[in-house]
């Protein structure tokens, strides 16, 4: 079979997911099928004037605000050169990420009727959208307009990969016209692997949350369990690095991290050669989410040989295998969440066997190498039933 030509959709410049985009693009052409990439095989193209999700903290609400409708504008013009750019190109595949908002379902529904002839896939990190500036009520979006849109959007795909069981289950009740679903793993975070740290014995008695600062992730119960660690063990230290999101208020969180003592908020970007040094710096790390499908950042701890600390929510128990890779707590329990950071607190020999562990089970079952091999056998298949189309398939 000639290879494929691919384009992968990423509107998000920087962060987990244009890395998993990324690391997927790279081990694809590794399997010798063609992207539109900048390097032969691969090649970035930074052709979508998207926003970047780093801006100060200290901004007021109308400064966020005018903000928002700039980056709307730009939003509106990366779909109008993307657009441009597939009229061009003819991909043989087309592969979208997370979609937010009403414009993105009925643009890629429109372009799937447009290109017909192009297999048009969706990798559902998130296959609800979450409401990232909103710092009361539901934490997913609602509306009839944006979900009659995505549910178009959902039923023009060809396949869509989400993260894991639960994550298949959520996408079928919440868009059931949804033709075929594969499940695959998230695959390493190598890339980010830019130094060798110690392993996490030799580390202090510090925890790290790392990522965006998202109401969802569960910020205010890690600093209600750390009030209850720092009781127990008050040379413990807790780093908080990462993007802070429009749903979270950075003045009130600052407050209570220094009523609490041992808390370094790093707020901003932390660029790729930095992630090393601060996974070498921490003994474990913590997700407290409220809900989540799948992370990122449970696999970069993996990938550094930390163990994690985990809600047991959506498809997290399927990265985090308790008691080996890290420990599952039940989500929204402060206490619980507290017991389980002391554990790897004061054992550090334990803390480095399971760190060890979920290092280990990464590398054997969730390289990129596995993930592209699994995404590429559908686009194949999907592209052998085209081939075929109106006649039997030998």
């Amino acid at each position: 079979m000639r290879p494929l030509k691919i384009v992968l959709v990423e509107f998000t410049p920087m962060g987990g997911l244009f890395q998993f985009a990324f690391q997927l693009g790279e081990a694809m052409a590794a399997s010798g099928h063609e992207l539109q990439s900048r390097i032969p095989g691969f090649r970035v193209t930074p052709l979508l004037p998207a926003c970047p999700p780093d801006y100060p903290v200290t901004d007021t609400r109308v400064v966020r605000k005018l903000r928002r409708a700039a980056c709307g504008v730009r939003y509106l013009d990366a779909w109008r050169r993307l657009i441009l750019y597939l009229e061009k190109q003819s991909p043989d595949v087309v592969q979208w990420a997370d979609w937010r908002f009403a414009l993105d379902g009925w643009l890629v529904a429109w372009l799937a009727r447009r290109h017909a002839g192009t297999v048009m896939a969706d990798v559902a990190h998130t296959p609800r959208p979450l409401a990232e500036h909103r710092r009361r009520g539901t934490l997913h979006k609602v509306g009839h307009l944006r979900g009659g849109a995505l549910a178009g959007a959902y039923a023009t795909m060809d396949a869509v990969f989400v993260l894991g069981d639960r994550s298949r289950s959520e996408l079928l009740a919440s868009w059931p016209g949804t033709r075929r679903i594969e499940v695959i793993p998230h695959g390493d975070e190598s890339a980010l692997a830019t130094e060798t740290v110690p392993p996490p014995e030799r580390c202090p008695p510090r925890a790290l949350f790392f990522g965006t600062w998202a109401r969802y992730k569960g910020l205010d119960l890690l600093l209600d369990a750390w009030e209850l660690v720092r009781q127990s063990i008050p040379e413990a230290e807790l780093v908080v690095a990462g993007v802070v999101g429009g749903d979270v208020d950075f003045p009130a969180v600052a407050t209570r991290a220094r009523a609490i003592g041992a808390v370094d908020l790093r707020p901003g970007y932390v660029p790729v050669d930095d992630v090393g040094k601060l996974m070498g710096s921490c003994r474990l790390v913590v997700t407290p989410y409220t809900l989540a499908n799948q992370s990122g950042v449970v696999h970069l701890a993996h990938t550094f040989g930390r163990p994690v600390v985990a809600t047991d929510v959506g498809d997290l128990s399927e990265a985090v295998v308790d008691g080996h890779g890290g420990l599952l707590v039940p989500p929204n329990d402060a206490r619980a969440l507290a017991r389980g950071i002391e554990r790897l607190m004061i054992d550090p020999l334990e803390a480095g066997r399971m760190g060890g562990h979920g290092k280990e089970r990464l590398q054997s079952g969730s390289t990129w190498n596995v993930v592209a091999n699994k995404v590429l056998a559908v686009y194949e298949d999907l592209m052998a039933q085209r081939s075929c189309s109106g006649r039997p398939c030998l």
